[in-house]
């Protein structure tokens, strides 16, 4: 059976490793960071462990994208259904993201009463928009097609609701906003940009509609709190690779990478060497210029060539260990909130008796906001919106869902694009993929493909896109063109 050699241990790698070994493949992981899982690892200090990026669990729910890799592979984790997803800040007020469809209408009628009408039509829109396209999903459809399986799979999406997508392919979320005459409703914008900017980097503006309102619909088919943090699946994964008997091997930092007539051959950090028939690379695009050969990268289609020049976002993260004694009964598990220049930040707080994540008496949670990398070039400019941020995000969550929050901080840290360059071995620090506009989505995306036989990419640079969801998505999609079946 032929050798696939893996890099990197995202959602991608580790996925379509667990694949391809249960088919019987000899699959050798490799991962250059001390844990597994890149974006989706976990970070430790002392007894805390926080999730790294990643937090929020989707597509755990029946026939979601989690929850049949895991049903293939025989695996699981231990997940707790949210009701109310996460409360979101929108000025003045919170919008509780309800899963119930109804109840989340309800709540937009209690904000805003005045655009009760125009908001519910708005939502009845995307969610139909979204229904469509979650058919097509459902069967891990590759755009472009390029073989008979990924044709098929494309078709079978095909339904009643789908045949009222393509009305939608020029047509923006903020078109939509603009049909329903809601732009001059603040609260509504200042979510749905929020929202969509966290899951989706990019403005309302410009994401287009289905891939939008595909975003907005995922929270009322079922959101996740994971035991421990998704790294648990990542774990797991490792897990079923290791036990199906294949290698896993941290830490392996390849250095470079030879194409030959019989396949290639990989060189880790101490010149150590690994042969493979299938290379698969998860770890986006500005890294591989450093492996491959110059041939062979440039061999490669053009349009991933000028995925150079895409500006990716980066991220500022802080990791925070609380007392108990911070937390009441109406403090959410997870929350967006917003500062008064306009950053959103997510915060992912820990279950109470969550051991794995922090001692009993003691809470941890990972806050992330989306940043301009070219903001952080300078070390002056890097200090200075490192020390701004934290404590703008620690005043505000004294402000609004955990006062005074200062006392009861027991441990904090947090860390900008060069720790995250440096922990995640992402060049640049640049996180989440590229922006999900109508230049890089579907037809644009990159393909997992390179057009070098034997070589692959999976991850949140790939299509469908960023998210565990698209990372995993991506990882099938190498898994099955490698073994040349469908798979799940």
């Amino acid at each position: 059976m032929k050798n696939i050699v893996i890099v990197g241990s995202g959602f991608g790698g580790v996925t379509a490793g667990a694949l391809l070994q249960k088919e019987g493949y000899n699959v050798t992981l490799l991962e250059a960071a001390a844990e597994w899982g890149g974006s989706a690892s976990k970070y430790r200090r002392n007894h805390y462990r926080f999730p790294v990026g990643a937090t929020l669990g989707m597509g755990f729910e029946h026939n979601g994208i989690h929850e049949r890799i895991n049903s293939f592979l025989g695996i699981d984790v231990q997940k707790r259904l949210l009701s109310s997803v996460m409360q979101v800040d929108v000025g003045k007020q919170f919008i509780s993201y309800e899963q119930n469809r109804d109840r989340f209408i309800k709540e937009w009628e209690r904000v805003e009463p005045n655009y009760s009408n125009q908001i519910r039509a708005f939502f009845k829109e995307a969610w139909s928009i979204a229904a469509g396209l979650h058919a097509h999903m459902a069967h891990f459809p590759v755009i472009p097609p390029a073989t008979v399986w990924e044709i098929s799979a494309l078709l079978k999406g095909v339904n009643l609701r789908t045949f009222g997508l393509p009305r939608y392919l020029f047509t923006t979320v903020g078109d939509l906003v603009e049909k329903h005459d809601l732009k001059e409703c603040r609260s509504f914008v200042t979510f749905i940009d929020g929202v969509l900017l966290d899951s989706m980097q990019t403005s309302y503006e410009n994401i287009p509609a289905y891939i939008g309102a595909t975003a907005l619909d995922v929270y009322h088919r079922g959101a996740y709190y994971i035991d421990g943090g998704l790294y648990e699946l990542i774990d797991e994964l490792i897990e079923s690779i290791r036990s199906n008997g294949g290698v896993v091997k941290k830490p392996r930092h390849i250095k470079r990478i030879v194409k030959h007539a019989n396949g290639y051959t990989l060189y880790d950090q101490r010149d150590r060497s690994y042969e493979a028939d299938h290379v698969v690379l998860n770890m986006p695009l500005l890294n591989m210029k450093d492996l491959l050969e110059p041939h062979v990268y440039e061999t490669m289609a053009l349009k991933w060539n000028r995925r150079e020049q895409v500006d990716q976002w980066g991220t500022f993260t802080m990791y925070v260990a609380i007392k108990e004694a911070a937390v009441t009964d109406t403090t959410p598990l997870f929350s967006q909130l917003q500062l008064e220049d306009g950053h959103h930040f997510f915060v992912s707080l820990s279950r109470k008796d969550d051991v794995r994540r922090a001692p009993k008496g003691f809470r941890t949670f990972t806050i992330s906001t989306h940043i301009t990398l070219s903001e952080w070039q300078t070390k002056a400019d890097y200090d200075y919106h490192k020390t701004r941020l934290t404590r703008e995000i620690i005043k505000k969550l004294s402000q609004t869902i955990m006062p005074n929050i200062e006392s009861y901080i027991e441990w904090q840290e947090s860390g900008g694009p060069i720790a995250w360059e440096r922990y995640t071995n992402r060049k640049g620090g640049g996180v989440g993929g590229f922006p999900q506009t109508k230049e890089n989505a579907l037809w644009n995306a990159v393909s997992h493909r390179t057009g070098i036989p034997g070589l692959w990419i999976c991850g949140d640079n790939v299509y469908p896109g960023a998210g565990s969801i698209g990372a995993s998505s991506s990882g099938v999609h190498v898994a099955r063109s490698i073994s040349k079946k469908r798979l799940l």
